[in-house]
């Protein structure tokens, strides 16, 4: 029999992620969602609860806000109604410690447990060519999961054990949002200055070493413009990863100041009501 996909989350990144494995899996999918609409548009079988994925599916993934999101669908949901052999991934970003708790809680009920975060844009999601990092307790379970996260990426990466998805989806974040603060504090320095528009600034940088991902997606699209839509990947959301990272470099015995620095003036920047506005809002706090 061909595997059933169960997925759970059809936000910003989830929704589309849903759709390209109903359009190119080739096998059923069931959905659940408390948005309505974002169930009717994912294109697959509509489920009452997450609970009832689990049961309609072989291997369930995860899209949801957050760490507390996903240990109360998994421990609540998923795990009183899972099979021996079943798989749950997480395509969430959540706190390592989280991923390595759940992974061994599901061993013991015989269910795989992968943390696989996704990188880049919603654009990306809505493509199919996200960036995949993966934390699998085995070759044969990442084996397993593979090829339908081929459908969503261009990019699918095992790291290690559980655990090693998380880690390099939080650094990821901590140096994308680290780079977005230099460029605001730059653009903000040079229109204070009046000496240099704005358009030639970023085509300069991006002729030299300050090139970067960061400085086309982030600095062209968004600070450059000083547009910073809802519906994208908002502070709050930054803020939270941030943060998970900050957690873990505790643990670790780490200072990390420059992410620090970083969490607070995206604390400020909620606290300004700029919470569900795209992360590059920071902008704004630096100017003020």
């Amino acid at each position: 029999m061909s595997t059933r996909l169960g997925f759970v989350g059809l936000g910003v990144m989830g929704g589309p992620m849903c759709r390209n494995l109903v359009r190119r899996a080739g096998v059923p999918v069931t959905a659940f969602d408390l948005d309505a609409k974002a169930l009717d548009a994912s294109g697959a079988d509509r489920a009452g609860s997450a609970a009832e994925v689990a049961e309609r599916s072989d291997l369930v993934f995860l899209s949801l806000p957050g760490g507390p999101q996903v240990e109360a669908v998994v421990l609540n949901e998923l795990l009183p109604r899972a099979r021996a052999g079943q798989t749950i991934v997480d395509l969430s970003t959540s706190p390592v410690e989280l991923a390595q708790r759940l992974a061994a809680r599901l061993a013991e009920a015989d269910v795989a447990f992968l943390d696989a975060p996704v990188a880049r844009t919603r654009q990306a999601a809505v493509d199919g060519t996200l960036s995949i990092t993966v934390g699998a307790p085995d070759a044969a379970a990442f084996a397993r999961v593979e090829p339908y996260l081929r459908h969503l990426a261009t990019e699918v990466r095992h790291c290690g054990p559980p655990g090693a998805g998380a880690l390099v989806k939080l650094v990821n974040n901590l140096v994308v949002f680290e780079t977005v603060v230099a460029l605001a504090e730059a653009v903000t320095l040079a229109r204070r200055t009046g000496l240099v528009d704005d358009a030639t600034l970023f085509d300069a940088l991006a002729a030299g070493s300050a090139a970067s991902f960061a400085l086309d997606n982030h600095g062209r699209k968004a600070l450059q413009p000083d547009t910073h839509p809802r519906g994208a990947f908002p502070a709050a959301y930054m803020r939270k990863d941030i943060g998970y990272a900050l957690d873990l470099a505790e643990r670790a015995g780490l200072r990390l100041p420059a992410g620090r620095l970083a969490h607070d003036l995206l604390g400020t920047a909620c606290a300004r009501g700029h919470a569900e506005e795209y992360h590059t809002v920071v902008v704004k706090v630096i100017d003020q």
